[in-house]
């Protein structure tokens, strides 16, 4: 059997966990916040969970340990290159005749 589960964003942007005891929880600051304190209060038993971000409505079902990661990981931006650095590595013009 799974657990049923709901993840929301309420409209001050905190968010909410309910489920069976002792899941629920809210002024949660994050959606991993959210996900890792379902994932641990529930022992990763199989669930259905269902989330509300937004109006936008997903529905997704983990298997004991829940193996599918729902958040990519936290990356560095790509820098920009400057002008100076383009330059530096730009091919040196060519002349002709």
């Amino acid at each position: 059997m799974s657990l049923q589960l709901k993840i929301c964003r309420n409209a001050w942007g905190t968010w909410s966990v309910d489920g069976p005891a002792p899941l629920p929880a809210s002024d949660l600051p994050s959606l991993s916040t959210s996900l890792e304190h379902a994932r641990n209060a529930c022992d990763a038993a199989p669930a259905t969970i269902e989330l509300l971000i937004d109006g936008l409505y997903i529905v997704v079902h983990q298997e004991r340990g829940w193996p599918r990661p729902l958040l990519a990981s936290k990356t560095e931006p790509k820098r920009q290159a400057s002008p100076a650095s383009i330059e530096h590595h730009s091919a040196p013009p060519t002349t002709v005749g």
